[in-house]
């Protein structure tokens, strides 16, 4: 598929034989075991914590199983965006504020929080190498070493020769360069890899909430506010993944997230696609196809980074029409926020727009609290009962 409207045009109205059928998405723990395992098949090839034991038995038990016949229906909300706008990172805050958080399961994020450091310093000194920046002479062997590792638990040793590179004055040039394609908080872990080294380290709420580990299922997650019910619903972002989008059943709400920081960025899967120009696409998909009727809240995400960024790229060398500072955060982020909402055919349509960092619960909490407030205000409204 070369573009998101001809991925929508295949994509299926019925969801795909994998996906729990449920119209109501009482999906359990047994009634995904297939799909969680065709799911873990699709991963590349990787080391587990405990051999022999699938890879999403490592993962917190996220899928809703206490809906009874007698119970009402949640208000089910789905996450939709690109690959890597932080929609993963909303769901894992959901269920630090309003779920059984992170306590006693760090273990099962310890395979990807272990791997960040090394995979990104085989990225970067493979940039390093094409670009002539080689390490100094008395880091080589080093970097030999990190080289010849393969993915899997991070040693001691193994943490030294990452921290020792990371020194170099070269590699944390070629960090700043567009072809490292670092992951968002690929340094978070570069900085911390000697602790990540230690025997026995357990993952942080922090390190659990910066990793990225790509949604390649459903996953859902129920939770109270009050007496009101809610099913968050996190779909896959990447371009494979995106037929699942279409969802049965009721939804209340879609929570659409793109990130700020991908305006100078491109597709894993397509590098000719700016990633922005692509989650715009997206959100016109799903706000003029696939979910008309629903009312939608956009999250412009990873406000942090982009402002950063803006620092020093320019929005405008990558959005022509953009005429303002490209300094501005406010002018910045007001400019993607107005292309979004140029994308609704109904114009009568309200789009509740917030600014976040996914990775700064405060902030995550204060907004999911608006958006609750709303749904509730919202269904109060459509009942007749104000």
């Amino acid at each position: 598929l070369h573009s998101p409207a001809a991925a929508a045009a295949a994509a299926s109205p019925t969801p795909p034989p994998c996906v729990p059928p449920s119209p109501q998405f009482k999906a359990c723990r047994c009634a995904t075991a297939a799909f969680a395992e065709a799911a873990d098949r699709s991963r590349p090839d990787a080391h587990h914590v405990r051999p022999g034991v699938p890879h999403h038995e490592h993962r917190p038990t996220l899928m809703g199983c206490n809906t009874s016949k007698g119970d009402s229906a949640p208000r089910q909300l789905v996450l939709l965006g690109g690959g890597e706008c932080g929609k993963t990172t909303i769901f894992k805050q959901i269920q630090m504020v309003y779920g059984t958080g992170f306590a006693g399961k760090g273990g099962e994020w310890i395979e990807p929080i272990l791997n960040s450091p090394v995979r990104s310093m085989h990225q970067l000194l493979k940039v390093a190498a094409a670009k002539d920046m080689n390490v100094s002479p008395d880091k080589e062997a080093a970097a030999q070493r990190v080289l010849a590792s393969k993915p899997g638990l991070l040693t001691p040793d193994l943490a030294t020769d990452v921290a020792l590179l990371w020194e170099d004055p070269n590699i944390k040039a070629v960090s700043d360069v567009k072809e490292a394609d670092l992951d968002d908080n690929a340094i978070f872990f570069l900085n911390k890899v000697e602790l990540l080294g230690t025997p026995g380290y357990l993952p942080s709420d922090e390190d659990i909430l910066k990793v990225r580990d790509p949604t390649r299922s459903i996953e859902t997650l129920d939770f109270k506010v009050g007496k009101a019910k809610f099913r968050v619903i996190d779909v896959g972002g990447q371009r494979m993944e995106r037929p699942k989008w279409n969802l049965t059943g009721d939804i209340t709400a879609v929570l659409f997230v793109c990130s700020l920081i991908e305006y100078d960025q491109v597709l894993r899967e397509d590098i000719k696609q700016n990633r922005l120009k692509e989650s715009l696409n997206l959100f016109d998909i799903a706000c003029n196809r696939r979910y008309v009727d629903n009312p939608i809240i956009l999250f412009l995400n990873k406000k942090d980074l982009f402002e950063a960024k803006i620092a020093k790229k320019n929005v405008s060398d990558y959005f022509s029409d953009y005429d303002g500072s490209d300094r501005d955060f406010a002018a910045t982020s007001s400019y993607f926020k107005e292309k979004f909402l140029a994308k609704m055919k109904n114009k009568d349509k309200t789009v509740y727009t917030h600014v976040t960092c996914a990775t700064d619960t405060s902030n995550v909490k204060f907004v999911f609290n608006a958006v609750i407030n709303m749904i509730i205000e919202q269904t109060i409204k459509d009942s007749g009962l104000q």
